[in-house]
């Protein structure tokens, strides 16, 4: 890799810890929300946005619930 890759690299690594990751994934779910209840995106129905959010959601749940189980876990 040249050095503007490996520069790019660290940067997108710094920021990916800033954040958990339910927070990343909570934050993507907003966009992405935000993005399929806009009236301009064709193809796409009412029924698929609303599975697609529930989906979103879960993961959301999902990781939230896992990152307090990680934290609750007693270290060795």
């Amino acid at each position: 890799m040249t050095q503007t890759e490996l520069a790019m690299l660290g940067d997108v690594r710094k920021f990916f810890q800033t954040d958990s990751c339910a927070e990343i994934i909570g934050s993507m779910n907003s966009l992405l929300e935000a993005l399929l209840f806009c009236k301009d995106l064709e193809n796409v129905t009412p029924e698929m946005r609303v599975d697609i959010a529930n989906q979103l959601r879960t993961v959301t749940l999902l990781s939230k619930l896992n990152e307090r189980n990680v934290r609750n876990i007693p270290q060795a």
